[in-house]
């Protein structure tokens, strides 16, 4: 709502302009003289004193416009003479009264630069006094008075009027705003001419300096476009104006063809800078395929423009700029409709000039009169035009900001969520491996036929129990059993039979293992290990007299018979306390079972031997004699 009121404040403002600039309504005197304004002497009335004559041959010269009595001199209906585009030359004529002139030189002012050719005659009882030529085909500089519009100062004789002929030829549009002031009166409307396009031209500098240096900032293509396009129009109205061929170029060749170069240029760069400004590649992209089309010829327009016709290169223009406009009005309507900002302020910018330009082209061919409105309504609305546009890439880049925040917003809560559900996925995944590494590490230390500790697991048990019968002073026993002849049963059974010996036996062994502390493994082949913590050597005996008596009285059932198998085993204990024993470390006791384990073998096997050492000495410190 801000922006809208921003919007109509500048017209307001601009609105003053040609309030501020009019001038009273002119009127001639009654002797049919043009004479000072009463309201306004600086000001010498036209109105209603004009004639003109069309030489649809271009051909006749002065002399024969004097000379020849029947020259159908008409009225002007207007103020300022417009009759569009033409290749006829046009005599206008007019008598400036010399008792009202109070012999001031006076000024004529002809306020249109494009004009190509103008002679100015002026006679005095019936004799030539006063000649001039200017125009655009004449260098700047050989101009009469070198001023950005055509100015010529009159002579001023006593007692005697002057009859005035122009002559005006041009290939642009025939208009021939003229004015004819005092000195005085020209040189304070010159001065008030230059302030408004001083304002003008600044308003435009300073844009194109400000978004110059956000493009430099930014690196934003659409603002190095809207600089072009910027710079452009800024050339062809400064061309349109009379102020390049005054400060810039002092070329008859560009004097005649830099407003059309100009003019096509405005349109390459305005199409490109709409595509690039609304994202039309995105959103629309056979609109931005024709008007980047339009704009590509626009460019052989410009190149092809000192070869064609003005006129004709003048309606191609008109051809390329207006449906132009229209296609990037209704872009930036369609965008407007759906919400977006930025091309709200775009669609009324770009609506703004085109109003303009149509009223400006309107003109030109004669169809408006040339009053300020429509002479200076393509720098009104390009005024607005170019701040509104500066507005709305501002706006582009809040926008594209709030975006990228809100993008930024969703992407920090998908993060968020994506981290969390691998957080999740992770936290299981832990889990599955942990718990797929504690299966691995009970699979490895498992033995896979008898479901019992192996010899990796023993190991490292025993070393454990060891260091923890050392520290608490506990005794430790180790049981090491064997089955009886197993080699010769696994040979004439089978090993399919022996592997079920082997799994019978380890259930039965294990059965009588019913304290927390006690374990059994699976050695190595037929071979078992028993680790009895706090357990010495009668509590020893006892449990292992249990398992070979156990398995003893286990039939093992093969394919429907049952088969009956016997154990031996070899026992040592470590005892930290007992100051007889021989061990002092895990392989001590392994060894020592298995040295009681080959006594057991070799004195009759399913018998279990205790280690004598041991033994012996606790029988001395329960006082039974060893012998």
């Amino acid at each position: 709502m801000r922006f809208f009121r921003l919007y109509i404040v500048l017209w307001f403002i601009l609105l003053l302009l040609p309030i501020l600039s009019c001038s009273p309504a002119e009127a001639v005197d009654a002797s049919g003289c043009v004479s000072p304004e009463s309201s306004d002497p600086s000001l010498i009335s036209l109105a209603g004193a004009m004639r003109y004559y069309e030489d649809q041959s271009s051909e006749r010269s002065f002399q024969d416009i004097l000379d020849d009595r029947s020259v159908a001199w008409k009225p002007l209906p207007q103020i300022i003479p417009s009759f569009g585009f033409s290749n006829s030359a046009f005599w206008l004529k007019f008598d400036l009264c010399a008792s009202r002139i109070k012999q001031e030189k006076p000024v004529l002012e002809i306020a249109y630069p494009l004009l190509d050719s103008i002679h100015v005659f002026g006679v005095a009882d019936q004799s030539l006094v006063y000649e001039e030529h200017s125009g655009d085909n004449l260098p700047f500089s050989q101009r009469p008075i070198q001023h950005r519009n055509f100015v010529f100062f009159l002579p001023a004789l006593e007692e005697k009027n002057i009859n005035l002929y122009i002559r005006v030829q041009t290939k642009s549009a025939v208009q021939i705003p003229l004015r004819v002031y005092t000195p005085t009166g020209f040189f304070s409307q010159n001065q008030r001419a230059l302030l408004a396009q001083g304002v003008y031209f600044g308003i435009i500098l300073a844009m194109v300096l400000y978004n110059a240096f956000l493009f430099f900032s930014l690196r934003e293509i659409p603002y190095l476009l809207y600089v072009l396009f910027t710079i452009s129009y800024f050339s062809f109205q400064g061309v349109l104006q009379g102020l390049f061929q005054q400060f810039i170029f002092d070329s008859v060749w560009l004097q005649g063809h830099a407003l059309l170069i100009f003019g096509f240029l405005s349109i390459l760069f305005a199409n490109f800078f709409a595509v690039s400004f609304l994202n039309l590649p995105a959103r629309n992209i056979l609109l931005a395929n024709i008007l980047r089309g339009i704009g590509c010829l626009s460019t052989l327009a410009a190149v092809l423009s000192s070869v064609f016709p003005y006129e004709i290169m003048v309606k191609m223009m008109l051809i390329f700029a207006i449906p132009s406009s229209l296609l990037i009005m209704s872009a930036g309507f369609k965008l407007w409709w759906i919400g977006h900002l930025p091309a709200r302020i775009f669609a009324i910018a770009w609506s703004t000039l085109l109003v303009s330009f149509v009223l400006a082209s309107f003109n030109k061919f004669g169809l408006l009169p040339r009053l300020f409105w429509t002479e200076n309504i393509m720098q009104i609305g390009g005024v607005l035009e170019v701040i509104l546009l500066s507005i709305a890439l501002a706006e582009r880049v809040n926008e594209e900001k709030r975006q990228r925040i809100l993008v930024e917003q969703r992407l920090a809560s998908s993060l968020e969520e994506e981290v969390q559900k691998r957080t999740r996925e992770l936290n299981q995944a832990l889990a599955q491996l942990e718990a797929a590494n504690s299966i691995l590490d009970e699979i490895s230390h498992t033995d896979s036929l008898t479901q019992i500790g192996n010899r990796r697991s023993f190991d490292i048990q025993l070393a454990i129990t060891f260091k923890g019968a050392t520290r608490e002073s506990s005794p430790l026993a180790l049981v090491m059993l064997d089955i009886d002849r197993f080699k010769h049963f696994n040979d004439r059974h089978g090993h399919q039979a022996g592997d079920k010996v082997l799994q019978e036996v380890s259930r039965v062994i294990n059965a009588q293992a019913t304290r927390p502390g006690d374990s059994v493994f699976r050695y190595g082949g037929e071979e078992f290990a028993v680790l009895l913590s706090n357990t010495n050597l009668v509590g020893a005996q006892i449990v292992a007299e249990r398992m070979r008596k156990a398995v003893e009285e286990t039939p093992v059932p093969i394919d429907g018979e049952s088969f009956f198998v016997t154990i031996c085993a070899g026992i040592s204990v470590y005892d930290p306390i007992a100051p007889a024993l021989q061990t002092s470390s895990p392989e001590d006791i392994i060894r020592q079972a298995d040295m009681q384990l080959y006594k057991a073998k070799e004195n009759g096997r399913n018998r279990v031997e205790p280690s004598a050492e041991y033994f012996f000495d606790h029988r001395s410190v329960l006082g039974v004699s060893s012998k």
